[in-house]
Formats: C-alpha cells, structure tokens, sequence
C-alpha cells in the first residue's frame, strides 16, 4: 500500500527558505579566504595572515612543492601557483 502526502508551502514559508540559505552562502563566502585578495606576489606573512596558517604548515607546504621566489632576504610567492597547489590538495 502507498499513501501519498502531498506537501504545499506557501510563500512565507520559500521567502523565509530563500533568505536563509543566501545567509548560509555569504557566510560560508566569508569564512573561506579569497585567494584574489592577496597582492600577486605576497611575502610568506602576507600569505600566512591571509590563509589563517603558522609556519610549520607553510614550511611543509613548500617541502611538498609549493613553489617560491627568493626575492632578495624575503620569500615571495605566486598568487596563482598557490591556488594551484591548494587546488592539489582537494581530495
């Protein structure tokens, strides 16, 4: 036997919907760093402060191929070749 149930929502109900998953994106946008935000060559501070990260995780970064550009006594780094290493880490 199938009993069938069918479920109206008025529109009150998909206005208050709508708005509440638009406040969960602009969150979730908010929360995540926008690697465009940074300048095209930022120094290894710049990157850390951006990405919310320490040294440790930098530096095991850069053993595991992220590449950098020695620039005088600074390391600076690739704004895209760093989206493109964060982008190898997806699993």
């Amino acid at each position: 036997m199938t009993v069938t149930v069918p479920i109206e929502f008025n529109q009150e109900i998909i206005e208050e919907l709508v708005q509440l998953t638009k406040q969960k994106i602009e969150e979730e946008q908010t929360q995540q760093p926008n690697l465009n935000e940074l300048p095209p060559y930022p120094t290894r501070k710049q990157l850390k402060q951006h990405l919310k990260i320490g040294d440790t995780r930098l530096n095991s970064w850069i053993n595991h191929g992220l590449k950098i550009i020695p620039f005088g006594k600074e390391t600076r780094f690739d704004r895209e070749d760093v989206k493109l290493f964060l982008d190898s880490l997806k699993i």
